[in-house]
């Protein structure tokens, strides 16, 4: 039985190509990079996959500030003085990170992750992150 993950780096690539992306990268739910846009090194990768795993733990636990019922978390957004960092739901026990510009428009930004989520599903054979629990 063959059980190599596909290669989805193009798939990455293709959200890196917008001029604002800076990097992207598909961790698992344990926190292990996955796939990774063109021109991040492995230590970048490393880095990612250490500083979001607690990010979107934590995010995912918190949803009892928000609601008296359990909700799913569906994305975690830091801002810095000149960019930005996107950790978002990609399906069951895999999640994305971003890093953009500040420049970016995030409402044509959000189609092409939402649209990029959808097919990462589909290559990975997960389920889509509508089905995902809290």
């Amino acid at each position: 039985m063959n059980t190599a993950r596909p290669n989805l780096d193009w798939m990455l690539d293709e959200l890196a190509d917008n001029p604002h992306t800076r990097h992207a990268v598909l961790l698992s739910g344990d926190g292990l990079a996955m796939a990774a846009s063109s021109g991040t090194n492995q230590a970048l990768k490393e880095t990612a996959a250490a500083l979001t795993s607690g990010l979107q733990s934590l995010s995912r636990a918190s949803w009892e500030l928000v609601s008296d019922e359990p909700m799913r978390w569906m994305r975690t957004v830091v801002e810095f003085e000149g960019g930005y960092l996107l950790v978002v739901a990609a399906g069951h026990e895999t999640y994305l990170v971003i890093s953009a510009s500040a420049d970016v428009d995030f409402a044509a930004y959000s189609d092409a992750i939402e649209h990029l989520v959808s097919r990462l599903g589909d290559a990975l054979g997960v389920e889509h992150r509508s089905a995902e629990r809290p």
